[in-house]
Order: C-alpha cells, then structure tokens, then sequence
C-alpha cells in the first residue's frame, strides 16, 4: 500500500487510476459468474471450464491486488464501491466512492457502511463557522460587561 491514511485530493487523484481497474475487475467477476452459472448442473462442463474459470479468477486477484497497493479498500465490487482510509477529527473514517462518480464527495466511520456514508461538508464553511462562533461569543460578553 502506498500510504495508510489519504488526504481528499489523493482519493480523488487515485480514483483516475482506479477507475479502470475496478471496471475491469467488475468485467471479470461477471464473466467467471456467467460461465460457473452454465455449468451450475453440469460437473463434467464444470471441469472443463475449470482451468478458463482459474485463469480469469487469477486475472481479477491482480486488479484487486493492484487496488490494494494503491490504497483503495474494494467493499463492492458489484456496485463499485471503493473506500480510502483517512483521518477527520483524530479518527480513522473511510472516504467513500461509487464507481461513476466524478470524486469523492461521501465519508463514513470505520465499523459502518455504504448505506451509512453522509455528504462531505465544505470544509471552507466548515472553517468559517469555526472562527466566527468563539468571535461572536467574545462579542456578546463585552457587551454584557
């Protein structure tokens, strides 16, 4: 892996690389299902299309090796769901990305899910309230004293 924890501007730079090795990775899942599921009542077929079946599952443990080096945390490979570990307020979250969205714009806790993720905030706004509730807290004791 290339680094435990990334920033948002290295998920989002990491989502052009992964992008097609998640669609790839995808494309074979679904061809191993579609022969395995040809073969589903037929063990002699099944045998026979065992050594096809291997080699195309050890073409997809490379594209998700490749993932795993880069950082991304594959959880769906169905629905494409990616997930990069980061650290927000001196915790571990996982930032989260759908395969066909243009970057990352969802984060969430480490023991949760997809169904749980939430809109990351803009953290200029987030900054801005930041500074203004301690000036306005000032303000308001002055006028009280």
């Amino acid at each position: 892996m290339e680094s435990d924890y990334v920033t948002m501007e290295k998920a989002d730079s990491l989502i052009r690389r992964a992008k097609p090795l998640m669609e790839a990775a995808r494309r074979l899942k679904r061809e191993i299902e579609t022969i395995a599921a040809g073969y589903d009542y037929d063990r002699v077929l099944l045998e026979q299309g065992r050594t096809r079946i291997e080699g195309l599952a050890q073409r997809l443990a490379r594209k998700l090796e490749k993932l795993e080096e880069m950082g991304c945390y594959v959880k769906d490979l169905d629905i494409g769901i990616v997930d990069f570990l980061c650290r927000f307020e001196g915790r571990d979250v996982f930032l989260c990305w759908k395969l066909g969205e243009p970057r990352v714009t969802h984060w969430h806790e480490i023991n949760e899910g997809f169904a749980h993720r939430q809109a990351i905030c803009d953290l200029t706004q987030l900054e801005l309230d930041w500074f203004e509730i301690p000036m306005l807290e000032k303000s308001a004791k002055r006028q009280e004293g």
